[in-house]
């Protein structure tokens, strides 16, 4: 058994070596490239998520002042109906103090003042008769 003879012939030992050497460059070639794309979409990964957040962030207080500023609005607008309401009344009441009509009346009614020659007779209001 010994003494069989290889099957196998040796090709030119410097070739193969060759081969053998482009073989182990192609291993680590990849596997370098195979490193780097790790790298770098792991650090793409980051700098998204980095971006999502501080965008997430961003939006959420613009969101909040939003709606900060709606209900200031609204609150603003219904003051603005009272003053707007408010301002009809004396303007109503600048009208009627030009108006002498409404003058007496005011002063007969307030100071209880009367005409020459008028007597005053005071009577009793509704809210103080008593019901019997």
């Amino acid at each position: 058994m010994v003494s069989e003879k290889k099957k196998v012939t040796q090709i030119n030992q410097s070739y193969a070596q060759e081969q053998e050497r482009k073989q182990e460059w192609q291993k680590t070639a990849s596997g370098k490239y195979r490193r780097g794309l790790v790298r770098r979409l792991t650090a793409l990964g980051i700098v998204g998520a980095a971006l999502a957040v501080v965008f997430t962030i961003i939006l959420t207080s613009q969101w909040s002042t939003l709606e900060a500023k709606k209900t200031e609005r609204s609150q603003l607008e219904t003051k603005m109906e009272e003053l707007e309401t408010e301002e009809a009344n004396l303007e109503q009441d600048i009208e009627n103090y030009n108006d002498l009509d409404y003058i007496a009346e005011v002063a007969r009614r307030d100071y209880y003042l009367t005409k020459p020659g008028e007597t005053l007779y005071k009577t009793p209001d509704d809210s103080t008769v008593e019901a019997d």
